[in-house]
C-alpha cells in the first residue's frame, strides 16, 4: 500500500558512495527511515540536495511492515528554504532546531499530527520572518515542552517570583541556578508562557532561560543529555 503524506528531514547518513539513509518524520506515521539509490547522480529524480536537514517535503512511499528501511516512490520539496541557508541566524537556530528534534523524536514510531504540524509551522515561520528576534529560538523550545505535554504550571505571582525546574511550577523560594531560574527569568519564562507581549531581556537572561529550559527537558526526557549546539547560538545570537 502506497501512503502519502508530508515529512520533515531529522538525519542523512551517507551509507555507500551512491546512497544515502534518511530519517524522516512524517505527520502520518512518525520517524519511516528510507534508503535513497543514486542519490549522488545528476539524473537522480531524489537527489542528495532534498534530504538536508529539516527540509520539508511531500512524499510517497510504500508502507512495509517487515523491512527496517523504506523506498521513496515519489519526493519533492513542500517549502523550499531560500532565507535560512544565507542568514547566518537563521541557520544557527536550524541547527539547534536539528539536533533538538534529532534526540527528542528519536523514538517516535508513531502518528502525532499535532506535534508535525506545529514544528512545521514553525519552520515555515523561521523562513518567512524578515529578521529574527534574539529569544526566537526560545519561544520555540518553549513551545514544544508544552506540545510535547511537559508543561510547567503557570502559577507565577509577586508571592512566587522563582520557578522551580525540579517541581515545574513558580515558588517563593531561590536556591541555586540552575535549578532555579532568577525572578528576571522566571517572569520572562511566565510571558512567554502566556504568550504575552514582552520586552526581550538582555543577553544573560536568555541564557539563563535558554539552559533553564533544557534542563527542564532533560529531566522530562532522558534522550537528552546535551545540545552542542547552545554554544554557537550563543555566539551568533547578541
Amino acid at each position: 500500500m502506497f501512503v502519502s503524506t508530508k515529512g520533515i528531514v531529522l538525519q542523512t547518513i551517507k551509507y555507500s558512495d551512491n546512497s544515502l539513509i534518511v530519517k524522516i518524520f512524517t505527520r502520518n506515521a512518525g520517524i519511516v527511515s528510507f534508503i535513497i539509490k543514486n542519490a549522488f547522480s545528476k539524473k537522480s529524480k531524489q537527489p542528495a540536495s532534498y534530504f538536508a536537514p529539516l527540509t520539508i517535503l511531500d512524499i510517497i512511499y510504500k508502507e512495509t511492515y517487515t523491512e527496517k528501511l523504506s523506498f521513496l516512490k515519489e519526493v519533492s520539496i513542500s517549502n523550499p528554504f531560500h532565507a535560512i541557508h544565507y542568514d547566518l541566524k537563521k541557520s544557527s537556530i536550524l541547527l539547534f532546531y536539528q539536533e533538538l528534534l534529532m534526540k527528542l523524536l528519536v523514538q517516535a514510531n508513531a502518528s502525532d499530527e499535532p506535534l508535525f504540524d506545529f514544528i512545521q509551522e514553525h519552520l515555515i515561520k523561521l523562513e518567512s520572518t524578515q529578521e529574527v528576534a534574539p529569544d526566537f529560538h526560545i519561544i520555540f523550545l518553549i513551545q514544544l515542552i508544552q506540545q510535547l505535554g511537559y508543561k510547567p504550571e503557570q502559577n507565577f505571582t509577586l508571592q512566587t517570583p522563582y520557578f522551580s525546574i525540579e517541581d515545574s511550577n513558580f515558588g517563593s523560594k531561590f536556591i541555586d541556578i540552575p535549578y532555579f531560574l532568577s525572578k528576571e527569568a522566571s517572569y520572562y519564562l511566565f510571558t512567554i508562557l502566556k504568550k504575552q507581549n514582552h520586552i526581550i531581556p538582555e543577553k544573560k537572561t536568555r541564557m539563563e532561560l535558554l539552559n533553564g529550559m533544557l534542563l527542564y527537558l532533560m529531566k522530562n526526557n532522558n534522550q537528552i543529555k546535551e545540545i552542542e549546539s547552545v554554544v554557537i547560538l550563543s555566539e551568533v545570537l547578541s
